[in-house]
């Protein structure tokens, strides 16, 4: 059964805002346990090396799920590219 057609209405600002925040904040935990996952002291989060880490994975996840909110979050059941009817 193929899948419907996408649909033609675009993802709300509100929506779109929600996911960069979300996602965001995923890149940000991630960048910081990049940042503080090494042996010895950790640097500071607002020195540049450790702040581009933690920053800048905010920035990149917030902005592709914003720019992309409908493929940010995929619904139960879209992994499989296997047909149902098989």
């Amino acid at each position: 059964m193929p899948h419907p057609p996408p649909s033609t209405n675009k993802p709300s600002v509100t929506k779109r805002v929600v996911y960069f925040l979300i996602f965001g904040t995923i890149g940000g935990v991630i960048g910081y346990g990049l940042v503080t996952g090494g042996p010895g002291p950790a640097p500071s989060v607002l020195e540049f090396p450790a702040a581009a880490w933690v920053f800048g994975g905010a920035a990149v996840c917030g902005l592709l799920a914003a720019a992309w909110p409908d493929g940010a979050l995929r619904r139960r059941g879209d992994w499989s590219r296997r047909d149902r009817d098989d």
